[in-house]
This record gives structure tokens, C-alpha cells and sequence, in this order.
């Protein structure tokens, strides 16, 4: 499976080599909920279909559009979306109104859409005509690399010739509500264009597993699941290797005992802040700017995420060097 194409709206902009450049740089953010600066849907998408959208569906229908070119055959495109809960504004608004009106029914119909988890990626498909297989997946922080085994096994079994799959999270007060503090509350959508058999593309999907953490033990649990896929891809010298920074440093000891010589590159959390179910999908495509800002050559990376209560996933890259940067 071969990563042909990334976009990415985040803090940084809303450009996609304004991610790129950011997050290469390390340059930091105000400390304060970091939202994509100067998004407004209307501007992005036209006034016509935006009134209901949530954030969280404006920033994927965005992002989207610029993965899908001129030759995409739109009715064999799917869409693996990454959330941790939908809009949970959107769901709140809905609780919120059938408290307070004469009747639970009495609220406004077109809210109730935002309200479902899989709204984001149904309105997504509905709006650029993708009639491929539709999924959303909610695993936390370690949804964006599971997108990656999901949309692997629908393009295997011919259910698709691309899919676009990563995680989207809106900033809004609801969610500020349910948030660990960890890290600064972030917003932002990045989605890979995955294709099987593509002659070109900027990395290849070359191995991927995940373990279930046991206990809370997240350190273990990422052994276990970088082992398996470095057996599995057999990469020989990794040259980096990229954690979520969910974990302390339980995560980085790991990647650290498992690939000593591979270049750390540093969680996003610390920079570009906590986007939940988008960060593995930002991970890769910090990889992949990471890669294009320095010697072009084939090498290899390794990525891991994980959910405290959760699971673990890590993936190999085989980063295509002929390709990076076109």
C-alpha cells in the first residue's frame, strides 16, 4: 500500500506546507487552545451546504478535496476516518436542547446529524460524491495508525483503488471540557491518499501491528507491537523513529531500547499540541516532511501511538526517496 498524497490543516495554517514547514522547524505555538488560524468554512468551501456543517466536518471536507485530482474515480474512493467522538459540541447541543425544550423532539432537526459519530465522514463522502467504503474508527489517540491497517485491508480485498484515511478534531469549549490536559488543546485534520499498485507515491506501508495495553502498561505494549512490525518488515537500519508522546517517556524508552541508532523525532504533542484522533495521521505526514527536508535516499521509519486505555499500533514506512518531494 503506497501513501501517493497528504494534507494537513492544522495550528501551523492552513496550508499544507505550512504543517510541513512548522513542524520541521519545531516552531512553537502559543500556549493557548491552538485552533487553525484564519479557517473559516464559508471562505473555504462556499456559502452554499456550510450553514449546518460542524467544524470538525468543514476541516475534513477541506483537507479532502485536495487529495482527490482529476483522474479520482470517486465510486471507487473510500474514506477511513479518524475521531475520538464526533463533534461533541454538536452532541451536547442535542442533549442541551431536548433538556430545555417543551419536548425532547422539539429540536432542531438539521443539529441532529452533526450529533452522530460517523456524520464527519458521511457528510465528507456525501459532498465530494464518494460512493466507496465509508468507516469511522474511535480508538483515541491510536486511531490515526489503525486508519492505516483498515484502509490496508479494504484495498487488499479490492473494495477500493484509494482510500482517504486520518482523524480530524474540532476546538470547541465541549471539548476543552472532556480534555487530560496533557498537552494544549489543538485542532486540525490530516488524511493520507492510500493506492495500491501506484507507481509513484512518498512511502510505503511496509508492516503494521498492534497490541492491546495491559494495565496501563504502555511501555510493554509498544515493545511488543515496534518488535513485531520491524520482524515482520525486516528494515535493517531504521533512520527515525517518531512516538505520540501520549505516554511520559514509557513510549520514547521503547523506541529508544528497540531502534538505539534511529534518529528520534520529537512527539508532536510538544509542538504542534494534543489533536487526539488526528495525531497519528499527523505523524505520518511529519515523517514524511522530515524525510523531504533532507537526503532524498530510501530509508526506512518507524512510528508508534498509543491509548493509555487503549491499544498500541506501530507501523514501518519505507520512504520512497526517488518521489520525495514531487
Amino acid at each position: 500500500m503506497i501513501i501517493t498524497a497528504w494534507s494537513a490543516l492544522s495550528p501551523y495554517g492552513t496550508d499544507d506546507q505550512d504543517f510541513a514547514r512548522g513542524t520541521v522547524a519545531g516552531r512553537p505555538l502559543p500556549d493557548a487552545p491552538r485552533p487553525v488560524p484564519d479557517f473559516q468554512p464559508r471562505d473555504f468551501l462556499g456559502p452554499e451546504g456550510t450553514r449546518g456543517m460542524s467544524r470538525a466536518t468543514a476541516l475534513t471536507v477541506a483537507a479532502s478535496a485536495r487529495l482527490l485530482t482529476g483522474d479520482t474515480d470517486p465510486a471507487r474512493t473510500g474514506l477511513v476516518l479518524g475521531t475520538t467522538n464526533g463533534s461533541a459540541q454538536s452532541i451536547l447541543d442535542v442533549n442541551r436542547a431536548s433538556r430545555l425544550r417543551g419536548k425532547p423532539y422539539l429540536i432542531q432537526p438539521s443539529s441532529i446529524q452533526n450529533a452522530a459519530m460517523n456524520s464527519v465522514a458521511g457528510q465528507t463522502a456525501i459532498r465530494h460524491g464518494l460512493r466507496g467504503p465509508n468507516a469511522t474508527l474511535a480508538g483515541g489517540r491510536a486511531t490515526g495508525l489503525s486508519a492505516l491497517g483498515y484502509s490496508r485491508r479494504l484495498l487488499l480485498a479490492g473494495r477500493a483503488d484509494a482510500v482517504l484515511a486520518g482523524g480530524t478534531e474540532e476546538l470547541t469549549e465541549a471539548r476543552s471540557w472532556v480534555d487530560d490536559g496533557s498537552a494544549p488543546l489543538a485542532e486540525g485534520c490530516a488524511l493520507l491518499r492510500l493506492e495500491t499498485g501506484a507507481a509513484d507515491g512518498l512511502a510505503e506501508l511496509a508492516a503494521l501491528a498492534s497490541v492491546v495495553v495491559a494495565d496501563g502498561d504502555i511501555g510493554t505494549a509498544v515493545l511488543r507491537a515496534a518488535d513485531r512490525v520491524l520482524t515482520r518488515a525486516s528494515p535493517g537500519r531504521v533512520w527515525a523513529v517518531a512516538g505520540s508522546g501520549t505516554a511520559d517517556d514509557a513510549e520514547s524508552k521503547a523506541l529508544a531500547a528497540v531502534c538505539p541508532e534511529a534518529t528520534p523525532l520529537a512527539p508532536l504533542t510538544g509542538s504542534l499540541g494534543q489533536v487526539h484522533a488526528a495525531s497519528g495521521a499527523f505523524q505520518v505526514a511529519a515523517v514524511l516532511s522530515h524525510a523531504a527536508a533532507s537526503d532524498p535516499a530510501e530509508r526506512f521509519a518507524l512510528l508508534t501511538s498509543a491509548e493509555p486505555q487503549g491499544i498500541a499500533v506501530a507501523a514501518v514506512l519505507r520512504i520512497k526517496g526517488e518521489s520525495i518531494g514531487s
